[in-house]
């Protein structure tokens, strides 16, 4: 789960033309993509990674239609989005941009030192904050 929480942590206010909202996609680099690099739609990923993590350990029938309802509108949702903004952009432009995100830097440079210790203290004190609750609000430990 501490691979989600970076993928949130990562993925919040950052400008995507694949992101459900739109909020300043407008200032999208495709030649800096950041989280986008390696994961097209890190959101989606992360709620995909929750629930698929969910359906070992909760093998029941409830939890496995719950789960993984989850998982699939998740990854159903990543070909959606594709789909929808493919259409949106004209195959020129999407051809363009994906491949514009695929020469970016394997490891990119943060815009900002700052802004990236603070979006990992984050993923953190997320991770930490959900093992914390997880107890208390499910009564159910996910630790051993």
């Amino acid at each position: 789960m501490a691979a989600a929480c970076v993928l949130i942590s990562f993925a919040i206010a950052r400008p995507s033309p694949l992101s459900f909202s739109g909020a300043r996609n407008d200032q999208f680099d495709a030649a800096h993509p950041g989280i986008t690099r390696w994961v097209r739609h890190p959101l989606l990923a992360a709620l995909a990674l929750w629930a698929l993590a969910h359906l070992v350990p909760n093998g029941d029938l409830a939890h496995v239609i719950l789960f993984g309802v989850f998982a699939g509108f998740a990854l159903l949702g990543m070909r959606i989005v594709d789909r929808r903004k493919r259409r949106e952009m004209g195959p020129e432009r999407w051809a363009a941009m994906r491949q514009s995100i695929a020469k970016g830097p394997l490891v990119p440079r943060p815009a900002s030192w700052r802004g990236a210790a603070f979006r990992a203290v984050f993923a953190a004190v997320l991770y930490v904050g959900l093992l914390g609750a997880h107890p208390v609000v499910l009564g159910v430990s996910p630790l051993p």
